[in-house]
């Protein structure tokens, strides 16, 4: 694929929107998930894509949605078949990492039997650790012609990584134990890039120290654990989601429950746009981190992050 601006782009996938955009895609988007809401200027894009689960519902209620769809074999998202078609896009975006996350490859693969009027291509991106976000950024940049644009990405991608690693210390006597919790109800400890991110930002990830698999775990398991901190970011949910889950009856007693030495040190960070999405701005993520474990290190950060994307519980 090359260079066109008449080439017509639908993203199933807010991650991917947002590489597309870094490569200086933006022209080319056409349609966009419902999920896709950075930069601004994607928002008012056609939406081709919505969940068949309540975004309201407490955090065990959606569990328990999604496990139920899984096990019956069924997607938690739909496709706008008709929209699509009118479209007419060169190239769709998806992912095959999960299909909780977002529209999954074979969802998409079904929509496209439906569009006949041209040969529809479909990029599948697979974030797992660090090194496949970059990896899904040249795969986006060769399909559509953006090779140095990508290369680009990558670098300017590391450089912030590195920086951050730099200023929170890579030789530390103290690094602070963190618990990551990307799920509340049941609570589920954050795997595949999230302990990268963590280990850069000086900390030692608990449970799951590596990009692995997340992992399930029970209240009474963590209230075994003395951590130094409590991050919390259920993927797809805003800062302000999350304390408002972290704020209900049950959930409250599991924190009070806690260490005394911990509840201080528990932190509400915004998993949608940040931590959840693996794009560009997994970077910014890595900041976020710095400020929260080394607030003194990362003033500037603290300044532009505190209380807009984390906030002590």
């Amino acid at each position: 694929m090359v260079k066109n601006p008449e080439f017509r782009i639908v993203s199933l996938l807010s991650s991917a929107t947002e590489i597309a955009c870094e490569l200086g895609l933006i022209g080319n988007l056409v349609g966009i998930s419902h999920e896709c809401d950075y930069p601004a200027e994607v928002r008012g894009l056609p939406v081709v894509s919505r969940t068949k689960i309540n975004p309201r519902e407490s955090a065990q209620l959606i569990h328990h949605s999604v496990q139920d769809r899984v096990r019956q074999g069924l997607s938690i998202y739909e496709v706008d078949l008709e929209a699509l078609e009118k479209l007419k896009p060169d190239l769709i975006l998806t992912q095959n990492q999960c299909d909780v996350c977002a529209v999954s490859l074979s969802d998409v693969e079904r929509a496209v039997q439906h569009i006949t009027q041209k040969n529809t291509a479909i990029c599948s991106l697979f974030p797992f650790a660090l090194d496949d976000l970059c990896k899904d950024f040249r795969k986006l940049g060769e399909m559509t012609g953006r090779q140095k644009e990508a290369e680009d990405l990558v670098t300017r991608f590391w450089i912030k990584l590195n920086q951050v690693n730099a200023r929170a210390g890579t030789h530390l006597n103290y690094r602070p134990k963190v618990l990551a919790l990307e799920w509340l109800d049941p609570p589920i400890v954050a795997g595949s890039w999230l302990p990268e991110l963590i280990t850069l930002a000086g900390g030692d990830p608990l449970i799951v120290d590596g990009p692995k698999p997340f992992q399930k775990t029970t209240w009474k398991e963590i209230q075994g654990l003395t951590p130094d901190f409590v991050l919390v970011f259920p993927c797809g949910w805003s800062m302000e989601r999350t304390l408002e889950e972290m704020n209900s009856p049950s959930l409250q007693r599991e924190f009070q429950n806690l260490p005394v030495s911990v509840q201080s040190h528990i932190f509400a960070c915004d998993g949608n746009e940040y931590f959840n999405r693996p794009g560009p701005r997994i970077a910014n993520s890595l900041e976020i981190l710095g400020a929260i474990l080394w607030p003194e290190k990362f003033p500037q950060e603290v300044k532009q992050y505190q209380n807009k994307s984390y906030k002590k519980y």
